[in-house]
């Protein structure tokens, strides 16, 4: 495996669900070597989870004063386009724009403008059996040759129990859209959050339904929407990883959680592998 950049500069503009603020970033390519970063007001912050300062609903990362929130989907992207080499600039805003509500509109456009490097890529591979928890939710790590990750969540409405396995496809999970449950709008507005939420880009939960036209886009849409979740938070290691990930109910901070544990091992020497 080789790392990856764009061949060209990309623009995408839009609200942030949480801030409800215009957005407007700039994706500059890079050389082997850089890692993903983030540039707001002339500090670069790397796209590691040493940065991470929030995961309220979403990942937010700062450094040295400086925020930029709502990260995730676009590490997924580049976590399964294998972009590794990356300047994220915040020109308009502090927020990530929401887009479509998952990574479809970035999955598309990036897609055709990937550029290898040629420059071999380290993964990271997971030595052994770990496991985080909080509650009744647990994430679960283990070795594989390859990643696969697995959700299993329980909604309060007509979703029940479900269960979903990523084999490797991005069209799996890239188009699936961040949601929430019309009852708990109320509530997270009264928290400062989703200002910039609508039906275009996120999935609004009914008891019995949806509350968007034309319902959702896969029959499990939140849960693939979780692992999509995972693929971004998996990103900030700075390194993509290989190994088997179990979640169960979990969320931005345990994923967070995990990927702390898999840095503690990593700054050992024991996860750092070439992959050819």
């Amino acid at each position: 495996m080789l790392q990856k950049t764009l061949r060209e500069e990309i623009i995408f503009s839009g609200i942030g669900i949480h801030t409800g603020l215009w957005s407007r970033i700039v994706l500059h390519p890079e050389p082997a070597g850089t890692g993903i970063r983030f540039l707001r007001k002339g500090t670069y912050i790397d796209a590691h989870v040493d940065n991470v300062v929030s995961t309220n609903h979403a990942t937010d990362l700062a450094k040295e004063g400086v925020r930029v929130k709502t990260v995730e989907h676009i590490l997924a992207v580049l976590h399964l386009l294998g972009v590794d080499n990356l300047t994220v600039e915040l020109v308009e805003g502090v927020e990530i724009p929401i887009m479509d509500g998952g990574g479809g509109v970035f999955y598309d456009t990036l897609k055709e403008a990937v550029e290898d490097l040629g420059t071999e890529a380290e993964v990271f591979k997971i030595p052994a059996s770990l496991r985080v928890e909080e509650g009744s939710s647990f994430i679960w790590a283990e070795p594989s040759d390859r990643l696969e990750i697995e959700y299993m969540g329980t909604f309060k409405n007509f979703l029940g129990e479900r269960h979903f396995r990523f084999t490797g496809e991005p069209e799996e999970i890239v188009y699936a859209r961040t949601f929430c449950y019309y009852d708990e709008i109320p509530l997270i507005k009264g928290a400062g959050l989703g200002k910039g939420g609508n039906l275009d880009n996120t999935l609004v939960l009914l008891d019995k339904g949806v509350l968007n036209e034309g319902g959702m886009f896969y029959e499990d849409e939140p849960v693939r929407h979780k692992v999509l979740d995972i693929m971004g938070d998996l990103y900030l290691l700075g390194k993509p990883i290989v190994g088997k990930i179990i979640s169960r109910r979990g969320g931005h901070y345990l994923n967070v959680k995990l990927i702390k544990m898999l840095k503690e091992l990593a700054t050992e020497g024991k996860l750092s592998h070439s992959l050819v």
